[in-house]
């Protein structure tokens, strides 16, 4: 199955949602079929890049992005590990839903 097809919001509206968050609101947010609850622990806007820092109820952080180039590209997910300063990519965003 496709990406696109799997995908359960299209980019441009999760772009909106980046658009409207702010610190602290909570979210549940999907990677790879996998629904995660979080809040939005920082982020970092520009024209052209958006990227949310998420705070787990793990106490895990997971990094949103996504760039404007000739479109917003697809929202990628890494897990940031803060001991050993490396990101694990998890995938693409499925989708995000403010809660």
């Amino acid at each position: 199955m496709s990406d696109a097809r799997r995908r359960q919001q299209p980019v441009s509206d999760m772009v909106d949602t980046f658009v409207n968050l702010s610190v602290d609101d909570d979210l549940q947010i999907t990677v790879c079929g996998v629904t995660i609850d979080c809040h939005v622990h920082h982020i970092d806007r520009t024209d052209s890049r958006f990227t949310l820092l998420l705070a787990t109820f793990a106490d895990d952080y997971l990094r949103v992005e996504t760039q404007r180039v000739n479109g917003w590209l697809d929202p990628q997910v890494d897990r940031l590990k803060p001991v050993a300063e490396e990101r694990q990519p998890l995938g693409e965003l499925d989708a995000i839903r403010p809660v």
